[in-house]
């Protein structure tokens, strides 16, 4: 979400919210009906119906959406219900629309009592299912997609399915205590560890299942319900909010992620820059974590744990170690130990530095944004905006020949900063175009006339360069100021949100219905000075790199309800001088040069392996098979693992005064300049965007 400096808005849009809500205020069936879930589930039914952006309309077609959202959700691998139980369940198909608008929530109350049934039932039998050992030789197979199955018939049927889900988790179990050469341990009792480890870690599982409180469950029906909107439509219980935005950062002692909760699953959206697993550099984005261990001690399993809970485990002392079992994209379990440590704000801080490469008598310049911050509760406040054109002017009196500005990873922030800092490259314009749900349209232009750098950019962006990102990466590539390099495409979310308390939306203060929480959702869509929208596709980069995170799948057009990709009139403006530079030529010349880059070539066998098993969702569990794919996988990660430092040609330097300063938060900062440095220099995305950059300083000089 956008943090836009416009408070006068916010309040003039409350005020109106209120204003509706106490004019209407006699739909709400006060009275005996005076209950909290039917006050909430009525006070969101009008805010999304008169406010989203969409203008979606709740009918039988939003409750069939919001239906099959809550039954995935509940069951989100078909492991506890029944066709039968989904044979009753379908006479509420089409009534949750009326369920919310009167504040009834009869089916989410049939649906978790058929839950809680169902789960009792399978923990009456688990258990007896891993006293003996499981036979690894045999050759049997369980599918993992659930899209591919359909429910089971009856418990019989349920129970089978269990034997697999058991002998499937034991042999991963197995395979990482094989992998881990645990003190040389007989087989034997390798296996009985492994069963007793999943026995151990359902119970775990199955105790959070039937202790859920009711406001998580309410949580989770409202979000399965508001979410046929758009991604971004969010309600945080009370509980909730104050897990909004969750990131173990600032000066928390932690890992340095951000995470988020995904069927049942704690998975890390992205690594906070400078933090201990940043460094570590073995977690990473789209990885789901599934245990969570402190030092030696057993790991407590997190699968359908809150994810309040789950960080509570992960975040720690400076110093002390912990140790995630994690699932790579890529199907592969491992055990990752980081150790705890203060992240720092300012790693979170712009910064630059300078890689000199002599041969080419060249200097060049390197950005990294990790984020658009920008505190606007003190005016005194660091923002991204300032914060970049100081590190530009650091790197202008090292006088660099080029700048590469680096957006990878970087989810966005403040849109008055995006603005600002696409403005620090070009005189004046438009910067973006910005669309209310009554279809109005504003033109936001550069508030600056200033230009801090007149030479030549390239901007280096992933899939996960998301919101203000794809808006400072798209102005920059519409006005041909920069060329824009990395994976496939950005993120592709091109909508701004809102979160409005939910307490003062209740029309009259003598009914004391608690904390409500809060609803977030989308007012506006933003579109760049060309009419086009980043919504859903993202900004499509000149050059395109192969890149891991492209196998991933992560970007808004992969997201369930995602507001689809449109276009509006383009508004006037005047393109960038090229001076020469031919984009064509240049981007040609990169694709000989990953042709022949043995890295690239991996990276894309890599991926193409990678599709090919995640497309086969149907799992051996013979052991044999499943040691042959491990070992084929590996293979192939090793030919794309960097073998060491200084791979690139460049000599890296910073960009700051060097000083006499001994003082011990100076050595510190040394020390992680020093890591950091390391880390560039095994970037090989960074330094095709380099050699980009020289082709097109080289074509300026020859023109």
């Amino acid at each position: 979400m956008f943090n836009e400096n416009i408070m006068e808005q916010k309040t003039r849009f409350i005020t109106l919210i209120l204003i509706f809500i106490i004019l209407f205020s006699g739909c709400f069936s006060f009275g005996q009906s005076l209950i909290k879930e039917r006050i909430l589930s009525q006070i969101i039914y009008q805010t999304l119906e008169r406010w989203h952006y969409t203008e979606k309309k709740i009918d039988d077609e939003f409750s069939k959406n919001a239906y099959n959202k809550f039954l995935k959700y509940l069951d989100f691998n078909k492991r506890f219900f029944l066709k039968s139980d989904i044979k009753e369940f379908k006479k509420y198909m089409y009534k949750l629309d009326d369920e919310l608008r009167i504040g009834k929530n009869e089916f989410m109350k049939t649906a978790i009592q058929c839950m809680k049934k169902r789960v009792s039932q399978v923990m009456g039998f688990y258990e007896s299912m891993l006293v003996t050992p499981f036979d690894f030789t045999k050759k049997e197979y369980i599918e993992l997609n659930a899209d591919k199955r359909t429910y089971c018939s009856d418990l019989k049927e349920l129970k089978e399915y269990w034997r697999k889900i058991l002998k499937q988790q034991a042999l991963i179990r197995y395979i990482n205590l094989l992998n881990a050469k645990v003190n040389k341990k007989s087989k034997k009792r390798l296996r009985e560890e492994a069963q007793k480890s999943v026995l151990k870690s359902f119970k775990s599982v199955f105790s959070r299942m039937l202790k859920l409180s009711t406001d998580d469950i309410l949580f989770g029906y409202l979000n399965s319900i508001i979410k046929v909107y758009d991604p971004h439509t969010v309600y945080f219980s009370p509980k909730q909010k104050k897990d909004f935005d969750i990131k173990m950062s600032g000066r928390l002692e932690g890992i340095g992620a951000l995470l988020s909760e995904e069927d049942g699953f704690v998975k890390v959206v992205r690594i906070i820059p400078g933090g201990p697993s940043w460094f570590q550099k073995q977690l990473g984005p789209a990885d789901l974590i599934l245990k969570v261990g402190q030092g030696d001690e057993e790991p407590v399993d997190i699968i359908g744990m809150p994810l309040r809970d789950a960080v509570e485990l992960i975040r720690g002392k400076k110093g002390s170690i912990v140790r995630l079992t994690v699932k790579k994209p890529d199907g592969r379990i491992l055990i990752i130990s980081i150790e705890r440590d203060v992240v720092l704000i300012e790693e979170t801080f712009a910064k630059s530095a300078v890689f000199i490469n002599e041969k080419l008598n060249k200097t060049f310049g390197y950005l990294l944004l990790p984020g658009f911050y920008n505190d606007f509760s003190n005016k005194d406040g660091r923002n991204s905006s300032e914060d970049i054109k100081k590190e530009i002017q650091k790197l202008k009196l090292k006088k660099v020949d080029g700048i590469v500005l680096d957006l990878r990873n970087n989810g966005g922030g403040s849109l008055e900063d995006a603005i600002r800092i696409s403005g620090l490259f070009i005189e004046h314009g438009p910067i973006l175009q910005i669309k209310e749900r009554e279809n109005q349209i504003q033109t936001i232009n550069d508030p600056d006339p200033e230009i801090s750098y007149k030479g030549p950019i390239v901007v280096l962006i992933n899939s996960l360069s998301a919101s203000a990102s794809e808006i400072l990466a798209g102005a920059l590539q519409d006005y041909e100021r920069a060329i824009v390099v990395g994976g496939a495409h950005s993120f592709g979310k091109g909508s701004v949100q809102i979160v409005i308390p939910l307490d003062k939306m209740v029309p009259d203060s003598s009914f004391d219905v608690g904390n409500l929480g809060a609803l977030e959702f989308t007012i506006r869509k933003f579109y760049r000075i060309t009419g086009i929208s980043n919504q859903y596709k993202g900004v499509i980069p000149d050059i395109i790199l192969p890149d891991f995170y492209n196998y991933l799948e992560i970007g808004e057009r992969y997201l369930d309800h995602a507001l689809k990709w449109d276009r509006i009139a383009p508004v006037s403006y005047k393109k960038w001088d090229k001076n020469g530079i031919d984009i064509k030529i240049i981007a040609e010349k990169s694709k000989c040069r990953v042709k022949n880059s043995k890295y690239f070539k991996h990276m894309e066998n890599y991926i193409k392996g990678l599709k090919s098993i995640s497309n086969k969702t149907r799992q051996s569990l013979k052991l044999e098979n499943v040691l042959k794919q491990n070992r084929k996988l590996k293979q192939e990660l090793d030919k794309v693992k960097v073998p060491g430092v200084g791979l690139l040609n460049f000599k890296i330097i910073s960009s700051q005064k060097t000083g006499s300063n001994s003082s011990k938060l100076s050595k510190i900062s040394d020390q992680r300049e020093r890591k950091w440095f390391k880390l560039l220099g095994e970037d090989l995305f960074l330094e095709e965007a380099l050699n980009v950059l020289n082709d097109m300083i080289d074509m300026q000089r020859t023109n």
